[in-house]
């Protein structure tokens, strides 16, 4: 199956009023800037907007939805094209208007019968404010990450709507990843694929890279002392890497390049902050570094999560290891790990947790190659 990320854009309003005269509130949308959140205020407007265009569509022959739209028809001939199942990943703009259309064409997806659909907004996904923009580049990025879940030969990224802005860097996205980029010209029938350039390995030394680990995480929370943006242009880091870092002094923080890059590294590396203990005991055990690798996975972590006593306690349900874990400023702090030894266990999940105790606790850095 393959996953297909589209970006929805407002072609399917804008082919709409093409045909039809009145006021739809269209117009007023466009104009006000409304973002997702006024979505709630504007509900008798989107749904007189929304209304008029799915009465429209319903006029419609099966052949001719498949034009409703610049989403609708690159899909459908991705479909052609690929001859496989699709689960279908629509990334609506942080604006009603992306929402609402990514609402009716995920309707005429699923009546097409063309794949699986899911509709996610990308929060600050808009243009009309440069830093929004920033933030909103940085989620979209995270949510093409979060939907590869690592495995990148089945992704299929369709640049066909949405913002203009966003297809230099999701085409770096996807030469870095080795995914394919498509896109249809709307008024043609002609289905462009993006050829990938296996450039990524050349670009960035990731042995190199991972020495630069602490420089990329102050970045993406974004510096802002001045102290530390001294310390980040006198860097080698800087002298090497300054083209993944968005500047306005005192201030810095990773641009969406360097966001899309530092993403891939994390898919090479699980990172995270655990006691000597722990690093010994899995510099020990070719088994706990499988399991810790599997750990790092977000779904699998999530899935086989209890809650016990206050505890975050990891079972991966075909072993004795019991992994404990708290997740802090997206970091992960693992503070115990359990084998065979019951009675340890039991008598270590008798103490709640709490923050003292987790200060109790001393962290380093420890970084794990996913792959020999």
């Amino acid at each position: 199956m393959r996953k297909i990320i589209t970006m929805v854009g407002t072609s399917l309003f804008e082919n709409f009023l093409k045909e039809k005269e009145g006021d739809t509130n269209y117009e007023y949308f466009k104009e006000k800037q409304r973002r997702f959140n006024d979505l709630d205020h504007e509900k008798s407007k989107a749904e007189r907007l929304k209304s008029a265009v799915k009465s429209w569509l319903e006029e419609f022959s099966e052949e001719e939805k498949l034009n409703a739209s610049a989403e609708i028809k690159s899909l459908y001939k991705l479909k052609e094209e690929l001859k496989d199942e699709f689960e279908i990943f629509l990334l609506s703009s942080d604006t009603i208007l992306s929402y609402l259309a990514g609402e009716i064409i995920k309707e005429v997806i699923e009546e097409l019968e063309i794949g699986n659909v899911h509709l996610e907004v990308v929060k600050g996904l808009q243009i009309w404010d440069r830093e929004e923009f920033k933030k909103g580049m940085s989620e979209l990025i995270d949510k093409i990450y979060q939907i590869s879940g690592g495995f990148w030969e089945n992704i299929v990224i369709n640049i066909t709507g949405g913002f203009k802005a966003t297809i230099p860097f999701l085409t770096i996205l996807a030469q870095l990843n080795g995914c394919p980029v498509y896109y249809i010209f709307e008024d043609t029938d002609a289905l462009i694929k993006i050829p990938n350039i296996p450039f990524s390995k050349e670009l960035i030394d990731w042995k190199e890279f991972d020495r630069f680990y602490e420089h990329l995480v102050k970045l993406e929370k974004g510096i802002t002392e001045e102290k530390e943006y001294h310390n980040l242009k006198n860097s080698e880091f800087y002298q090497k890497y300054s083209f993944l870092i968005w500047e306005d002094p005192p201030l810095a923080e990773l641009n969406p390049i360097g966001k899309i890059f530092f993403e891939k590294y994390k898919e090479k590396f699980f990172v995270f902050y655990g006691t000597e203990e722990v690093e010994k005991e899995m510099m020990q055990s070719p088994e706990l570094k499988k399991l810790l690798i599997k750990f790092s996975n977000i779904e699998i972590r999530k899935n086989k999560t209890e809650i016990k006593n206050g505890h975050m306690v990891f079972d991966d349900g075909n072993n004795q290891r019991r992994i404990f874990y708290i997740v802090k400023n997206n970091q992960i702090y693992i503070y115990k790990i359990f084998g065979r030894d019951k009675e340890e266990y039991f008598r270590f999940l008798e103490t709640p947790f709490s923050s003292k105790l987790l200060e109790s606790f001393n962290f380093k850095l420890i970084k794990l190659a996913k792959e020999e």
